[in-house]
């Protein structure tokens, strides 16, 4: 099992998500499969970004919200969480 960390940036892009209960529990499962190295379901469209992101891959939690994420050194980092435009925009 991975460790886990959260950014600064993530925190506070975190708390302005406005969860529901089945988005919350959505979140809480693929977060759980990251950290035990298991793939996501194909739904979440899990993929590596691009350009000045290429360390980084992205998965959809729901709909255009996203969740920007690394592992590195045994560590599952969540970096970014919030629609497209609010991460690459």
């Amino acid at each position: 099992m991975l460790n886990f960390y959260r950014g600064k940036i993530f925190l506070k892009e975190y708390k302005k998500i406005k969860f529901t209960d089945k988005l919350y529990l959505k979140y809480l499962i693929y977060v759980g499969t990251l950290l035990k190295e298991e793939p996501l379901p194909p739904e979440a469209k899990d993929h590596p970004l691009k350009g000045k992101f290429s360390d980084y891959r992205e998965f959809h939690i729901s709909g255009d919200l996203l969740l920007v994420y690394r592992v590195k050194d045994e560590t599952l980092q969540l970096i970014r969480i919030g629609s497209h435009s609010e991460i690459f925009g």
